[in-house]
């Protein structure tokens, strides 16, 4: 009897650990399956605008190849020059075929966007964010009056002055 004592008592302190993480484990099991409760707990992403991204569908991407552009001259310096690569957040499949369909367009009106940009208004972090937000607004001007935005969000892929 004493040798079950011993062995008992050796061994509460790992068997209250061991029933104490199963307990965890269970409740932790049993709030994740809760319905409605997914949802809530997933991540909401911002877009340039702020605002928070649709978690209802999956994000599709279209990477753009990068390009460079002559900036506008400013005191006499001219050569500044900007490579940007971009990669535009798009509604769903079906904008993706949208936008391979008007691409050069597209990159036109994009070119002719950062052609009119300077190098100090290229500076800031707050700057870019302000260029993804006029180069956002851009490219939704250029769908079909009456539908809503295909381009839920542009992200910069490189980024050089020179």
């Amino acid at each position: 009897m004493s040798g079950i004592n011993a062995t008992f008592t050796r061994y509460r302190a790992v068997a209250v650990i061991i029933l104490g993480l199963i307990a965890v484990l269970a409740l932790s099991l049993f709030v994740y399956l809760q319905p409605g409760v997914k949802k809530e707990l997933l991540p909401v992403t911002q877009t340039v605008d702020g605002l928070p991204a649709e978690n209802d569908l999956p994000p599709v991407y279209f990477p753009l190849d990068p390009f460079t552009v002559s900036l506008q001259p400013e005191d006499g310096d001219y050569g500044a020059m900007l490579y940007v690569g971009l990669t535009l957040r798009l509604r769903d499949e079906k904008t993706r075929e949208l936008v391979e369909s008007q691409l050069p367009e597209l990159r036109n009106h994009l070119i002719l966007l950062l052609s009119q940009q300077s190098l100090a208004s290229l500076t800031s972090a707050a700057d870019k964010q302000a260029l993804l937000k006029k180069i956002k607004r851009e490219l939704n001007q250029q769908h079909p009056n009456g539908q809503p935005s295909f381009v839920t969000d542009v992200f910069f892929n490189s980024f050089i002055v020179r």
